[in-house]
């Protein structure tokens, strides 16, 4: 008779071993299931967001003249059909929800304001059939991005617009799913945010401004984050890689300088290497201005520019240079250039813009935007504060 103890004993340890297999198989599963059912522990709070104004005016950068011309040529004039919603985007971070201007064609803060949390308004602008601008998610709403004219341009740039222009948390905002208030867009942000996600800079503001604690929350992949993760994140790619080259990314490292004076949201080591990194940034730029005043898309290494650029040469320059104005206009002193570089950075831009005709301020009008901004950040004030209408000037 045929002894099979050994093949049933080698039967009975596979179908173990298969057994330890489905089990951990199981496990992962549930564990996977868990983790996307994890509710993050998010930030506490405040509803009225912090206020980072500028601490500097030199008459050098930009003269009273000078400035109104560039902030007469540069209002929202955006009183069109479908105006672009980057447009609005950029112009209402620019002005502010409370400017009121005089001419017809310029649309006013709070209309800039509402475009973009109100349903109704934004259906009138762009027509009831394009998809509205906020979509409802699992846990709130979330602002179509990258998606073409009516959609945003950056991921969270809306919240950090509205974070940097005083909206508290509790303002109502009118999607086509109900009413909701600002406070929801923050939070669906925050659960969808990912340590791995290309773009940090403006979920990086709107959080400092609406969250500064210098305690850790959790991003749904369960990992604890704080403004020094994010800080050195935002550190760890070279200035080529970022948008607007790079300069998003000073100008984030800049406002959790500001926002860690007050509230102590950054270690201290944390807040040296961010001082280093904007100090070697201010290195690169005095190498590489143009003897103009100009900065051009390669500020950061001076190489010879490749023939397929994106932009034209008026954009680059107008982007590089405004940009690195704004971000030095937010930053301790120690980390500027000389106030002759920062001058001669100003008068170039005053005498572009004067120079530029309504075609290309139209197609420019997102760097034009950060042109103007910085350029009444230099005088110590918003644009809005400092705009003084025709008739007054």
């Amino acid at each position: 008779m045929t002894n099979w103890t050994p093949r049933l004993g080698r039967t009975a340890t596979f179908l173990a071993s298969q057994m330890v297999i489905v089990v951990a198989l199981v496990a992962i599963s549930f564990a996977a299931n868990r983790s996307l059912d994890r509710v993050p522990k998010l930030p506490t709070f405040v509803n009225q967001p912090v206020q980072v104004l500028p601490t500097y005016n030199d008459p050098r950068v930009v003269t009273d003249e000078q400035l109104q011309m560039v902030l007469h040529k540069l209002r929202p004039r955006l009183k069109t059909p479908q105006p672009k919603i980057n447009h609005i985007d950029h112009a209402l971070r620019c002005w502010g929800s409370e400017i009121v201007f005089e001419e017809a064609d310029s649309l006013s803060g709070a209309q800039m304001r509402a475009v973009l949390l109100d349903q109704r308004v934004f259906a009138k602008a762009w027509g009831v059939k394009q998809d509205p601008l906020l979509m409802l998610e699992e846990k709130g709403l979330a602002v179509r991005t990258q998606e073409g004219a009516a959609t945003a341009s950056h991921v969270d740039h809306t919240l950090a617009t509205l974070s940097e222009i005083g909206v508290p948390l509790d303002y109502p905002v009118t999607a086509a799913a109900g009413q909701f208030t600002v406070q929801s867009l923050l939070e669906q942000a925050l659960l969808d945010f990912s340590v791995n996600q290309v773009e940090y800079e403006w979920t990086t503001v709107a959080l400092a401004l609406y969250a500064p604690q210098a305690d850790a929350w959790e991003s749904k992949e369960g990992q604890r984050v704080d403004f020094n993760l994010l800080a050195d994140r935002i550190m760890r790619q070279s200035y080529e890689e970022g948008v607007c080259y790079g300069n998003h990314r000073l100008y984030t490292l800049t406002l959790l300088l500001r926002v860690d004076d007050e509230h102590h949201i950054l270690a201290s080591a944390a807040r040296q290497r961010i001082l280093e990194h904007l100090t070697d940034a201010t290195r690169r730029l005095l190498a590489t201005q143009s003897a103009e005043g100009y900065w051009d898309a390669n500020w950061a290494t001076g190489a010879p520019l490749s023939g397929d650029q994106k932009f034209d040469e008026t954009a680059r320059r107008l982007l590089a240079t405004g940009h690195a104005l704004e971000w030095w206009a937010m930053a301790p002193a120690e980390v500027h250039p000389p106030r002759e570089n920062l001058a001669r950075a100003g008068q170039w831009l005053v005498r572009e813009i004067d120079n530029l005709d309504e075609e290309t301020v139209v197609a420019n009008y997102t760097f034009l935007s950060h042109v103007c901004r910085a350029l009444a950040l230099w005088r110590g004030d918003l644009p809005a504060n400092l705009y003084r209408p025709a008739n007054e000037s």
